[in-house]
């Protein structure tokens, strides 16, 4: 490498030497670096020093700023051309030295390919040893798509795993060229469009404090204390997204005192202040919004709203950086986690940056300790042990759903983490001063935790069935068959107030629980999908379309289920319109719910459009000759159609609200061609001059329908 940087004349090799492959190349007379001039004309002619400046000191007491110059510094052309070959020469000699010591090994020195295979056997006899089987039940073949899918642009890579609800339509082919062309016309509008100071979000990677933040103005950008009070109030009687946290009691009585004396008050309790407050006006905003025809005055409350909002997340920012929040502390997870929830709430779209968000409250926890039982350490009150089960219960969540709709690992291990459950408990149960936590009250009482509770119980579940949909190392089908056995228990389980059995048997339950148990149901069903969706090509036999008995279970589990998500998104659609049953609590309605819907979506287009070949190119209205299965696990096409057309008109009218959507309504316009026309249900354009303009709320983060494909033949070596 020293011969790289020599003069040419130095480079030029001994007639008695052999002449090495790199003293051929000779630096470009551009290499050369002189020592730039940086004092003014004069001075350098005077030979004293210069301070730089213009006119400097020196002329300037001489009466000659006007004669007081610097000399341009020469524009140095580079060579990426030169430079790139010399990279080439290097890569070509570090290559064939590479094969001169792979066909020349010497003693003692084992190959590469012979160390790998050697790791893989002792590898391959401690799992059997571990199996306690000598013979270990037969695995279930991987195909590429299992390793996931990687999309490479021009300003961003992503990576899916194959559990993600876009890998199910990476086998089929005529949407891949057209959404790589939306997706160039897209980052150029965007890069159009942006100002210099917007960034992508969340805000907390990129906004820094200015050097005029103080607590000074942080407090005053709290409004007044009647106004404090209506978005306090909202939040912990209509909002209900954090179940649990903070403790209602304890945040009172400090709420009380900051009052009393605000610039006493610890700066991320402040920062908490402020996530809450943007929370509940963000519900505020989404109310005013929604509504089909506001009035007038409600109608000029939207901007100042949004502008309120903003300022809020903003001070929460500033709070959080401030309070070296990376060092943790006290409240510094509550204030993440808000501030979190404030960057995903308004979005039906989810960013890249939330991911490295949760990780990064994930790593904080761990730092601080929550992911351990507060009972192994003694210096812990039972009361702040409980609020720490409950924080770590968020965050579990928190991570689970994220990763989920962006398609990658989770950041939390179970093997690592030995946190117990929190209690169903009240928040009047318990407060500071008790001794010891009162027992947990049955699960027939709806408490603030009781949700908490369930999806946590999922969770368990589901990171089991996550795992075995993205890990490297297949699964044997009992073991699939089992994680199915103990979903059906978990839901089981659940607890009774939290159970769905329908619309009609909801009438006495308030809204809010309805959409609980409507996610709690969709969550069952989702963990189906994402266990069984592999095995949905492999119970078809490509030769003769005939149904395989070995994966068919699979089949019919993983299409019941998606059929079943399908149906409660147009339950969930119909009834959060004026006058519906979940028309107050429309807001939940946020990008979890919709990458469940979407994941169903795919599934069912997917299956459509491979069997409907069967049949030409019409599917008939009616149910004859439609049911493809055996004789106990037939699956009904024309159900299916009509539920996808219902789907169609639902994504087409939120196409304008969503990326996403807009990628479901054009593969679905592949799928079943253009809907009916009507009102609110214009037919998309493959070209994308349709949807030009409409990109106001895009994110620049996960790319849903980037890895689809669509066309009427599906290899089924590339679905997962």
């Amino acid at each position: 490498m020293e011969n790289l940087f020599k003069s040419p004349s130095s480079q030029r090799p001994h007639p008695e030497q052999p002449r090495s492959p790199l003293a051929t190349t000779r630096p470009p007379p551009s290499r050369r670096r002189d020592k730039p001039q940086l004092s003014c004309n004069p001075c350098r002619k005077r030979k004293v020093r210069c301070d730089r400046v213009h006119p400097c000191s020196n002329c300037a007491s001489r009466g000659l700023s006007t004669s007081c110059t610097y000399t341009l510094q020469p524009t140095v052309a580079r060579g990426p051309a030169h430079l790139q070959d010399r990279i080439n020469q290097l890569e070509g000699l570090v290559l064939g030295l590479m094969q001169q010591t792979t066909s020349s090994p010497g003693p003692g020195v084992a190959s590469p390919n012979a160390a790998n295979n050697a790791t893989l056997s002792t590898e391959t006899q401690k799992d059997q040893s571990l199996d306690g089987a000598e013979n270990p039940p037969p695995k279930v073949p991987s195909s590429p798509s299992d390793y996931g899918s990687i999309r490479i642009r021009n300003s961003e890579s992503s990576y899916v795993s194959s559990a993600h609800w876009t890998a199910v339509l990476d086998g089929i082919s005529e949407l891949r060229d057209h959404f790589e062309q939306e997706d160039e016309h897209s980052e150029l509008a965007i890069h159009d469009t942006q100002s210099f100071n917007q960034f992508p979000h969340p805000m907390l990677f990129y906004a820094g404090v200015s050097s005029t933040s103080s607590i000074d103005s942080i407090l005053e950008a709290i409004p007044s204390r009647i106004v404090v009070d209506r978005l306090i109030s909202r939040y912990f009687n209509d909002l209900d997204m954090a179940s649990g946290i903070p403790h209602s009691g304890k945040f009172l009585r400090e709420y009380e005192e900051f009052w009393k004396c605000p610039r006493k008050t610890p700066i991320m309790w402040i920062g908490l202040l402020f996530g809450m407050m943007c929370l509940s006006t963000q519900v505020q905003l989404l109310f005013i919004e929604s509504k089909t025809n506001p009035d007038p005055n409600q109608r000029n409350q939207i901007f100042p709203t949004k502008r309120q909002a903003a300022l809020f997340r903003e001070k929460a920012i500033h709070c959080l950086i401030l309070g070296h929040y990376t060092k943790g502390g006290p409240h510094v997870l509550e204030t993440l986690i808000f501030y979190l929830m404030i960057e995903v709430f308004p979005s039906k779209d989810t960013e890249s940056g939330l991911r490295i968000l949760v990780s990064m409250i994930v790593t904080i926890a761990t730092q601080m300790g929550y992911h351990r039982d507060a009972s192994h350490f003694p210096n812990i009150s039972p009361f702040a042990g409980e609020i720490r089960r409950r924080v770590w219960a968020i965050i579990v969540q928190l991570d689970f759903n994220i990763s989920m709709q962006m398609g990658l690992a989770r950041s939390i291990k179970g093997s690592q983490t030995d946190v117990s459950e929190p209690r169903n408990l009240f928040d009047s149960d318990f407060d500071e001063k008790c001794a010891e936590l009162p027992p947990s009250r049955p699960e027939t009482e709806m408490t603030p935790t009781l949700y908490t509770l369930a999806k946590v119980r999922l969770i368990a579940i589901g990171a089991k069935v996550a795992d075995t949909s993205t890990e490297p190392k297949p699964h044997s089908y009992d073991a699939v068959l089992g994680l199915d056995e103990q979903i059906d228990e978990v839901k089981a389980a659940l607890p009774p107030a939290l159970k769905w059995n329908g619309l009609a048997c909801s009438l006495s339950v308030s809204a809010e629980i309805v959409m609980k148990r409507i996610w709690i149901e969709i969550c069952v069903h989702r963990l189906k999908i994402v266990l069984h969706k592999r095995f949905l090509i492999l119970s078809e036999s490509s030769e003769t379309n005939s149904v395989q008995e070995d994966y068919s279970f699979s089949r019919t589990a993983c299409l019941s289920a998606a059929m079943k998500i399908l149906e409660l998104h147009h339950l969930v659609d119909e009834e959060i319109k004026p006058d519906g049953r979940l028309y107050q609590c429309r807001w939940r309605l946020t990008a979890s719910f919709i990458h469940d819907f979407l994941l169903a979506t795919s599934i069912l287009c997917f299956y459509f459009q491979r069997n409907t070949g069967k049949f030409g190119d019409e599917v008939p209205e009616t149910s004859a000759d439609l049911q493809i299965g055996t004789e106990n696990n037939d699956i009904d096409l024309c159900r299916m159609k009509k539920l996808l057309k219902a789907s169609q008109h639902i994504w087409q009218r939120e196409r304008y609200n969503s990326r996403v959507a807009r990628d479901a309504a054009s593969a679905l316009y592949h799928t079943l061609g253009a809907p009916e026309t009507g009102p609110g249900c214009p037919v998309p354009s493959i070209n994308g001059i349709y949807f030009e303009g409409q990109f106001a709320d895009m994110m620049s983060g996960c790319d849903f329908f980037t890895d689809l494909d669509l066309d009427i033949q599906f290899p089924s070596e590339e679905f997962s």
